[in-house]
């Protein structure tokens, strides 16, 4: 007997529950979602920088820099408690909301309306600080504000990663760079994985140039703001996207 989809199977209008605990699929929109996510990456670190002098993403930058800092070759160059926060932080973010997404399912769409309304809600956490309190960049508030926002960034690079969609990892280029220009089909026209790794590092450079042009024409503020605005279009973005289908089978049984 051939397996199919019958008619009442397709006509078929999910449940709430049933809406919410689909897995979604891997298309144009999810990949568009994390290319946004990427986006509010680079205005992240191009804000935190200036004022807390680390990275809330950029993890290898931050391990550098406290290997150079015990090392005793810098001196004030970089805030030491800040990174040691940022690095622990991170993985933190990951460890934790990355277990609990191999828990309720890494693709159902409750999950990752969870895991990114967590993330955004962070960034808002560390703007309404950055608000409330005078910006310095040792001290209590720099220390939470950087907390929140490296906690959010290892949750959604954990997020990211489980997708396995490992072209757009919404956070690390160095790997990307290097896998565009040994792509070995980089010439062909039609090349998916080569368009969603270059279309990555544009959106995480212009999000490093529109982050660092925010912080020095607006306030320390606004980048932070607009990085949570663009994670709070993900969240309702993820509302959209299509669930996995099955497949009709042709094959008898």
């Amino acid at each position: 007997m051939a397996l199919s989809i019958s008619d009442s199977e397709k006509d078929h209008k999910p449940t709430v529950k049933e809406f919410f605990d689909e897995d979604i699929a891997e298309d144009i929109l999810l990949e568009s979602e994390l290319l946004l996510l990427s986006f509010a990456t680079g205005i992240q670190d191009a804000a935190a920088w200036p004022d807390y002098m680390c990275f809330a993403s950029n993890q290898t930058g931050n391990t550098l820099f406290l290997a150079i800092g015990v090392a005793g070759l810098t001196h004030d160059a970089f805030s030491f408690a800040n990174i040691g926060v940022s690095l622990s932080l991170f993985i933190a973010g990951g460890f934790i909301m990355g277990q609990l997404g191999n828990y309720f399912g890494v693709r159902r769409r409750l999950w990752l309306l969870i895991s990114n309304f967590t993330q955004t809600a962070l960034v808002f956490c560390a703007l309404m600080i950055q608000y409330s309190w005078p910006i310095q960049r040792d001290g209590p508030a720099a220390l939470a504000v950087i907390a929140c926002l490296a906690f959010s960034s290892g949750a959604q690079v954990a997020m990211a990663r489980s997708l396995k969609i490992t072209e757009i990892t919404t956070a690390m280029a160095t790997a990307a760079f290097i896998d565009v220009v040994i792509d070995p089909s980089l010439a062909k026209i039609k090349n998916r994985l080569r368009n969603r790794r270059v279309m990555f590092l544009v959106m995480l450079t212009l999000g490093c140039f529109v982050g660092a042009f925010a912080q020095r024409e607006v306030s320390s503020s606004f980048p932070i703001l607009l990085c949570a605005i663009a994670k709070a279009m993900v969240s309702v973005a993820f509302l959209f996207n299509r669930p996995i289908t099955p497949v009709a089978a042709d094959s008898k049984v």
